[in-house]
């Protein structure tokens, strides 16, 4: 899904899309490294484990804070140059599809953590949400501009997932233990 998000972005301009896109990319990119946490714990490998999980939360917070950066810079410049994007009704389907998709993975993964008292699914759950939240964005600002020729949506929509993104990451990399 992630992949598909970026090309379409890519091909459209989308800011919101390309977001999304990254997101999820990201997303299943930290989920990988949760795989192998939870299967060195279960070897008995508890400090393997331990470290995996350390690694899944720097993971995420990471992401978190790249993609605001990425979403800060290309929205700002897109609003200083009035830059239009195309709305497509293949993005506007793959938001869809991902909003019927992702709260149920993400909602699925925070009980989980829950379960596990696991500091790193439950960032990577949050994670899968701000896809959510980036799919919904996208879809608003792609209609937006297709229905109503906001052209300014998706780029402060991306500013206002940015700082989501921003104080979501933080929070992730202080919970790793990183200074």
């Amino acid at each position: 899904m992630g992949g598909s998000a970026i090309a379409t972005a890519i091909s459209t301009g989308s800011l919101s899309l390309i977001g999304f896109g990254i997101n999820a990319v990201v997303d299943s990119s930290a989920s990988a490294v949760l795989v192998w946490r939870f299967r060195a714990e279960e070897a008995g490998h508890a400090e393997r484990a331990q470290r995996a999980e350390r690694l899944a939360l720097r993971i995420a917070g990471a992401a978190f804070l790249l993609i605001a950066l990425y979403l800060l810079i290309q929205a700002t410049r897109s609003l200083t140059a009035e830059r239009h994007f195309q709305a497509t009704a293949f993005g506007i389907a793959e938001a869809i599809a991902a909003l019927l998709v992702l709260p149920i993975l993400a909602s699925s993964k925070y009980s989980l953590s829950e379960r596990l008292g696991s500091r790193a699914l439950r960032a990577d759950s949050l994670l899968t949400w701000s896809g959510v939240a980036l799919a919904s964005l996208a879809l608003a600002a792609l209609i937006a501009q297709r229905v109503l020729g906001w052209w300014w949506a998706d780029a402060i929509g991306a500013l206002v997932i940015a700082a989501l993104l921003a104080w979501q990451g933080s929070r992730a990399v202080r919970e790793s233990g990183v200074q």
